[in-house]
C-alpha cells in the first residue's frame, strides 16, 4: 500500500520490481484509509505512514525495509550492497523529508492543488465546497513529518550526488546500478517531477513538488535521471 505520486512508494515499488517481486499494489488516501491501514497492520494507535507491504502475516514498513525484503527473496546482489547503500538512503530520507514538507506547505496556499488532492477521491463539484477537508488533511501531514525537517538537505543531497557521479565516471553511485541510484535518483522528483505515476501529478500538484532554481542549476542530475529511465523499467 502506498501514494503512487510519493518517493517512498516509488523508491518501494522500484526495489521490488527490479528484483522481480510479485505484489498487488494499493494506493492510500491520507485520512480516509487510515483506519483500514491500521485494521490490515492491527495497529491501533501511534503513527502510521506508508508504504507498507503486507508479506503473509509480515508487516514490512518503509522504503529500506521493503528493499531489504526484496534483496533477500531475490537471494543475489542486484540491488547493492546494503552497508554501501546506507550512507545514500539516509541522504535521500533527509532530503525528502525537508521536500515533504515545501510541498505541503505550498499545497496549504494553493486552493487549485488542495482541490486535486481532493478530486482523487470526491466528484470534482464536491472538491471546492469540500476543501477544508483537503486542508486538515495536508495541516495533519504537517505537523506528523515537520519535526523531521533538517534545511538545506535537499541541495546536499543534490551536490553529493553530483559529486559521487563526477568521481565514479559513470552512470552509476557505486560503479553498477543499485538501490543508491533509485534512493537518489527519486529525490530529483523534488525538483521536476518525472515519474511515470498514474494518477499523473495535476498541474497544480507538479507546481508544489517542482524547483525551477533547482533544475536549472542541477539539469546534468536531470539528464543523468533522464538515462537512467531509458535504460530500466521504472515502477
Amino acid at each position: 500500500m502506498g501514494e503512487a505520486f510519493s518517493p517512498w512508494t516509488q523508491k518501494a515499488r522500484w526495489a521490488l520490481e527490479h528484483c522481480g517481486v510479485a505484489f498487488a499494489y494499493e494506493e492510500y488516501v491520507p485520512t480516509l484509509s487510515e483506519p483500514r491501514l491500521r485494521w490490515r497492520i492491527r495497529q491501533w494507535s501511534g503513527r502510521v505512514s506508508v508504504p507498507v507491504l503486507l508479506a503473509g502475516e509480515q508487516v514490512v514498513r518503509g522504503s529500506w525495509d521493503i528493499a531489504r525484503h526484496a534483496a533477500r527473496l531475490a537471494g543475489d546482489d542486484r540491488l547493492g550492497d546494503f552497508e554501501a547503500v546506507a550512507p545514500w538512503n539516509d541522504l535521500s530520507e533527509a532530503a525528502l523529508a525537508e521536500a515533504r514538507t515545501r510541498v505541503v506547505l505550498r499545497a496549504l496556499e494553493d486552493p487549485a492543488a488542495l482541490d486535486e488532492a481532493s478530486a482523487a477521491v470526491f466528484p470534482r463539484p464536491l472538491c471546492r465546497p469540500l476543501r477544508f477537508i483537503a486542508r486538515d488533511a495536508a495541516r495533519r501531514l504537517d505537523r506528523k513529518y515537520r519535526h523531521l525537517v533538517v534545511p538545506g538537505s535537499l541541495r546536499v543531497a543534490l551536490e553529493r550526488t553530483r559529486a559521487a557521479l563526477n568521481a565514479s565516471g559513470g552512470e552509476h553511485l557505486l560503479g553498477r546500478f543499485s538501490y543508491a541510484d533509485i534512493t537518489m535518483v527519486v529525490v530529483l522528483e523534488a525538483v521536476a517531477p518525472a515519474a511515470p505515476i498514474d494518477p499523473p501529478l495535476g498541474p497544480a500538484t507538479r507546481r508544489c513538488w517542482s524547483d525551477e532554481a533547482l533544475a536549472e542549476e542541477f539539469a546534468d542530475l536531470l539528464r543523468w535521471r533522464a538515462r537512467l529511465f531509458s535504460a530500466r523499467a521504472t515502477p
